[in-house]
C-alpha cells in the first residue's frame, strides 16, 4: 500500500482497530500512555522512532520512497542556509530552532518560492520578510 506520511496517524489508527486493540493496549505494548497514542494518531509528535515503535508493536514495517518532484538549485539551498543562521542570528535562537520554526510556519516555503527577489535583499530585509511571513502563519516571532 502507498500512502502519504501525513497520513500515517490515520493508518495507524485503522491497523489498531483493525486488530481490535485500544489504545491503552497500543501504548502498552510500545511503552506511552494513551494520550501519547491519541496524539501519533492525530499526526503529532511523529518522529521516525515513535512510528517504528508503534509499527512494531502493530507487527507492520514501512518503507520511505524518497524522490524530487523538482530539481532545486544550488544557490538556492546556499541562500536558504545562510537565511536560517542570519534569522536565527536576529531572533536569538539556535540554528536547528530558526530552521525547525522556519519550516513549520512557511519561511523556508517562501524563500524558495520568492528565490529570485530575496537574494537581492540585504538578509536584515530577508529576515524582517521571513518574521513576518512565519508570524501571519501563526508564528509568535516578531
Amino acid at each position: 500500500m502507498t500512502a502519504k506520511i501525513e497520513n500515517i496517524g490515520q493508518l495507524i489508527r485503522s491497523e489498531r482497530l483493525l486488530r481490535g486493540m485500544t489504545q491503552e493496549e497500543l501504548g502498552e505494548r510500545v511503552g506511552v500512555g494513551k494520550a501519547q497514542i491519541s496524539k501519533i494518531e492525530n499526526g503529532q509528535g511523529l518522529t521516525v522512532k515513535t512510528i517504528t515503535k508503534v509499527l512494531d508493536a502493530l507487527g507492520l514495517s514501512a518503507s520511505v520512497k524518497l524522490h524530487s518532484e523538482q530539481r532545486v538549485d544550488k544557490r538556492v539551498i546556499g541562500y536558504v542556509v545562510a537565511a536560517i543562521n542570519e534569522f536565527a542570528k536576529a531572533h536569538k535562537i539556535t540554528t536547528r530552532e530558526a530552521s525547525n520554526y522556519l519550516a513549520r510556519f512557511k519561511g523556508i516555503d517562501f524563500l524558495t518560492e520568492h528565490y529570485e527577489v530575496e537574494h537581492l535583499l540585504s538578509f536584515d530585509d530577508s529576515v524582517q520578510d521571513l518574521t513576518r511571513v512565519c508570524f501571519n502563519n501563526g508564528g509568535g516571532l516578531q
